[in-house]
């Protein structure tokens, strides 16, 4: 059995570990994060031109937060949420609460909280999704979707909220539920494109690397 570890808690690096598991057997994928939880936490872009956005089987129960026919943007920390859970259920191991000291060729050290403390991990293939800072800061806020949006970058949530990007923090608007900031090219298109390359780099691994089933 081949060992992949995906290091990072963001939307590419859960996407890479649904489509591994999606087409490779014979395979333990093991994700490990610094954060205490996956999603749930910093809001990033939610707004979809379709959904589901990814495989339907990859997404946990959302319950209010799911998606429906008037929506144009899903909260992105739930949607992360419900990805982790979903690989909970398909098989991953995730370790959070823990940092990478070292990588070597073949396998990680790592430091964690608790009862993990010092150890190191073996792999077969690693993809490192750790974050880093890119593009230009939008501000994000939302607000409810009673009121009308600036004539901004905006997306409507099922949960009665529209999520709204700006290039600067608006002193327009007075009414903001929650704000946030966050790094990137457009945020229309952020979703997907992280979904997208999250499978990218996961594909360039396996196809060299990992047998794919035959049954997918």
């Amino acid at each position: 059995m081949k060992k992949v570890i995906v290091l990072g808690n963001t939307l590419d690096a859960l996407s890479a570990a649904h489509y591994i598991l999606d087409t490779c057997r014979n395979t333990e994928i093991q994700l490990i994060a610094e954060t205490a939880e996956i999603g749930l936490s910093a809001e990033a872009p939610g707004i979809f031109k379709k959904w589901p956005p990814c495989p339907n089987h990859w997404i946990s129960d959302m319950k209010s937060q799911t998606p429906n026919k008037e929506s144009t943007a899903v909260r992105r920390s739930w949607f992360e949420k419900a990805l982790a859970i979903q690989l909970s259920n398909r098989g991953c191991n995730i370790q959070l609460k823990t940092r990478v000291s070292t990588i070597t060729p073949d396998q990680i050290h790592v430091v964690g909280a608790g009862a993990i403390g010092t150890s190191t991990i073996h792999y077969d293939v690693i993809l490192d999704f750790r974050q880093h800072i890119i593009g230009p800061e939008w501000f994000g806020g939302i607000i409810s979707s009673r009121l009308e949006a600036p004539e901004e970058i905006s997306g409507i949530r099922s949960d009665g909220t529209t999520e709204v990007w700006i290039n600067q923090e608006s002193e327009h608007v007075n009414n903001w539920i929650q704000t946030t900031t966050w790094n990137g090219e457009d945020p229309r298109n952020a979703l997907i494109q992280d979904i997208e390359e999250g499978i990218f780099k996961a594909r360039s691994k396996v196809d060299t690397i990992i047998q794919p089933s035959d049954s997918r």
